[in-house]
């Protein structure tokens, strides 16, 4: 009976030890140019979405500015974004760093605490950002590593004319049904949104299904639910061919859903290998309407 106890003692602590605070401070953290930014052709956009696993700023802009697919990038979307919140630390993120490096205007969101600092997501563009909100999305008990997920909306213009970007990152061990419940929020809110719409990040769309958020259970239909759902609200998936975007057993984790564009080109890019996940990224031109 002691043992029993001692086990249950043992468990609920493990199961504390997993849930993530919420930060203290969860403003938004802006980064802005020096300088403008080199005109480019505003016709073409190219976009990365790159989950960076709480790599260091050194490391995220070597794998960034190191890969030819990405160093010119005109937008990054990331996550797994780790700020350092412990005192005297300098509280610029990866992203903000990036930032600084490219002369680019950054936002990052702080989601949740991990270790000695906040991870979250972030937008770093070429474009100026002109507004900025956080979407709080559905919390789900995963059992590890679960914590408070969240979406950046960011409007940006191009040529002129405005743009609406989201920035996601959900749960890793949801099923069909809770994944499309933590997506509805930012699909809801794109839906509703008169410009056009570019949402990218890593949707977690892995091969499995998950009992309980615990048991694993091998499917393989988790992206095309995903994707079926993300068409029905109005949105294209032009990056469903990818292929992997996770370095292990062939996982396709990563997505960028538009609307009011055509994707002229999209691969993976390794990053130099400085994360789990691989950069994916597309080149996306403005809709031409006759």
């Amino acid at each position: 009976m002691r043992r029993h106890a001692l086990l249950a003692v043992f468990a609920l602590t493990l199961a504390a030890c997993a849930q993530r605070a919420r930060p203290t401070d969860i403003s938004f953290e802006e980064t802005f140019p020096t300088a403008p930014a080199t005109d480019r052709d505003p016709r073409e956009l190219r976009v990365v979405t790159f989950n960076v696993h709480r790599e260091t700023a050194d490391k995220v802009i070597e794998g960034i500015t190191k890969d030819r697919a990405l160093r010119d990038a005109d937008i990054f979307i990331l996550q797994e974004v780790h700020r350092v919140e412990t005192p005297g630390a300098d509280r610029c993120s990866p992203a903000c760093v990036l930032g600084r490096k490219l002369g680019y205007h950054a936002i990052y969101a702080p989601g949740h605490m991990q270790g000695n600092g906040s991870d979250g997501v972030a937008v770093v563009s070429r474009l100026p950002l002109t507004s900025a909100q956080v979407i709080e999305l559905p919390y789900f008990d995963v059992h590890f590593n679960s914590g408070r997920r969240i979406a950046v909306a960011v409007t940006l213009e191009i040529d002129g004319a405005p743009v609406t970007l989201y920035a996601v990152h959900l749960d890793n061990r949801l099923g069909v049904k809770d994944r499309r419940t933590q997506m509805l929020p930012v699909l809801k809110h794109a839906q509703q949104q008169k410009t056009p719409v570019i949402i990218a990040g890593d949707f977690n769309t892995s091969p499995f299904t998950w009992i309980s958020h615990v048991v694993p259970v091998l499917t393989t239909t988790q992206d095309n639910h995903f994707e079926k759902l993300v068409r029905a609200h109005g949105f294209t998936t032009p990056v469903a061919d990818s292929g992997p975007t996770h370095r292990y057993i062939g996982m396709k984790l990563d997505g960028i859903y538009t609307r009011g564009f055509d994707t002229v080109k999209f691969a993976t890019a390794d990053a130099k290998n400085v994360s789990d996940h691989l950069a994916l990224w597309a080149t996306l031109r403005r809709t031409t309407i006759n």
